[in-house]
């Protein structure tokens, strides 16, 4: 599958190492912890550099700010013997390595999930980062034809995304991947990267009131008072309506607008 994927996602053959990586490599380079050690010996089977993206194995300029301090973007293959623990393993390997990481983590069964996530330098110390919320997709079959899916892999084709800097790209990267959550509510993807930003911050939305929902309901089940609880009950409602309201501009942004 790493072969695959290589080729599925059209990245530079001076770009890919697809170099076996031991796993104790990990255990000092992010100070794991002893159940964290345990949880790599006994749930990754193995793991890979699949590629790095810099300045010299793409023409693709480093970016350093302040902020950030983006001189190479790494791709990390990760084969899974079991499904247990997926966030954990996900943070810790964005915490394991200092550059930007995509991360592709595969299961027994074929499966993918990807995820990136922004790292900023420490204000204090320049040698160390902050790693923002990992994004990530959902587990999707990557080999099966003609769906939404098919759609996200064409969307991360190398030569598709920014070559404007080394963050350009992992953020455009990240966009996708974000994105894909519009998948598992409307069942489809933006296939214009120009209307891909207006499905996302339409998404934020969506997320925003979900959350709000959620903290209504908890609000909801605490309460004794009659009164108190129709009030809440009809911000559930309102909170509700406005969710579907923001999921139809979704698709009518994708069927009417990209899809024409």
């Amino acid at each position: 599958m790493k072969e695959w994927l290589i080729h599925r996602l059209q990245i530079p053959q001076r770009a890919v190492l697809n170099r076996k990586i031991p796993k104790k490599a990990f255990f000092t380079q992010a100070n794991l912890s002893k159940s964290e050690k345990e949880m790599f010996t006994s749930q990754i089977e193995s793991i890979y550099l699949l590629s790095v993206m810099n300045e010299q194995s793409m023409n693709i300029p480093v970016y350093q700010v302040d902020e950030f301090n983006y001189s190479e973007v790494v791709w990390i293959y990760v084969e899974l013997r079991d499904m247990k623990n997926i966030n954990r393993i996900i943070g810790t390997i964005h915490k394991a390595i200092f550059n930007p990481v995509v991360l592709v983590l595969s299961s027994p069964e074929g499966h993918f999930l990807m995820s990136t996530s922004h790292k900023r330098l420490n204000k204090n110390d320049k040698t160390k980062v902050v790693v923002d919320q990992p994004t990530k997709t959902d587990w999707f079959n990557p080999q099966e034809d003609d769906t939404p899916y098919t759609k996200l892999m064409n969307s991360l084709f190398v030569s598709n995304l920014s070559f404007e800097s080394l963050y350009s790209i992992y953020e455009d990267i990240q966009q996708w991947i974000k994105c894909e959550e519009v998948i598992r509510l409307v069942g489809k993807l933006p296939s214009c990267k120009d209307k891909r930003d207006q499905v996302i911050n339409l998404l934020n939305i969506v997320q925003e009131c979900s959350r709000e929902i959620a903290r209504l309901h908890q609000v909801l089940e605490d309460q004794i008072n009659f009164g108190r609880k129709i009030e809440i009950h009809m911000k559930i409602k309102n909170m509700e309506k406005s969710k579907c309201v923001k999921l139809n501009e979704i698709i009518t942004i994708i069927d009417v607008r990209d899809e024409k």
